[in-house]
């Protein structure tokens, strides 16, 4: 092989390895992270979810070192009467009640007229802390006439990855949030689950290029090839 293919193969491995490292570093196996979804779980009723009817339950993420990556959640909910408006929220958790936003979910593109899992996306995936306590909103933002019911149980029955767990206390609010009272008759939580990822050593990039990003260093290690089998023709 001659100096010039020897580059030219060492620059295509360096190239195939670039976009290898940029394709691969960014797959991640997803997750159940905790649920308490039937029939792991029972409903017992529902919550109702109205512009004067808010909702709430919380969940715990585990000791994972790293951290985890929310990218969804999936409620047991149904639609009785449709509403643009209608949301579910993240919150922090401050010293047991409600803290601040964090993030809105996607509604779906549809929501079951009888109770099921309706799963509720994120645009931009959520880097959740080890240890830390949730919350998970419901409500229609705007006064209306759609009415949503989200399942609840009397169950603590659940499963998911070591240390996560859900909260034993659904709450409801009669003035979109400002106060909030807990469900009675032993009603324990919403039914859900958490979606993502456990993150693992190292965490995950948090700048990757975009893919023109790509396409440019590649374009830059291409025109330092040319300068090198230049200089090797000169030479010869």
């Amino acid at each position: 092989m001659t100096k010039d293919q020897q580059i030219l193969a060492k620059m295509g491995g360096s190239s195939l390895a670039l976009l290898l490292f940029f394709s691969l570093g960014q797959q991640a196996s997803a997750a159940t992270l905790v649920e308490n979804l039937p029939t792991t779980t029972p409903q017992t009723t529902g919550g109702d979810v109205t512009f004067d009817r808010w909702v709430r339950s919380s969940f715990r993420t585990g000791s994972g070192s790293y951290g985890y990556t929310l990218n969804s959640v999936t409620l047991w909910f149904r639609e009785f009467t449709q509403d643009a408006n209608l949301f579910v929220r993240l919150h922090k958790d401050n010293a047991g009640g409600l803290g601040d936003l964090i993030t809105s979910f996607t509604n779906p593109v549809s929501i079951t007229t009888t109770a099921a899992n309706n799963n509720f996306t994120l645009t931009t995936p959520q880097t959740l802390a080890s240890g830390t306590d949730y919350w998970l909103v419901a409500g229609i933002s705007s006064s209306g006439s759609g009415l949503y019911r989200w399942g609840l149980t009397d169950s603590v029955n659940q499963t998911g990855e070591p240390g996560w767990s859900i909260g034993d206390s659904a709450f409801f609010s009669g003035n979109q949030g400002l106060s909030w009272t807990p469900f009675g008759d032993g009603l324990k939580a919403f039914q859900f689950s958490v979606n993502g990822t456990v993150n693992t050593s190292p965490p995950p990039p948090t700048n990757i290029p975009e893919p023109g990003s790509v396409v440019a260093l590649l374009g830059l290690g291409g025109l330092g090839l040319a300068s090198r089998l230049k200089k090797l023709s000169t030479r010869a």
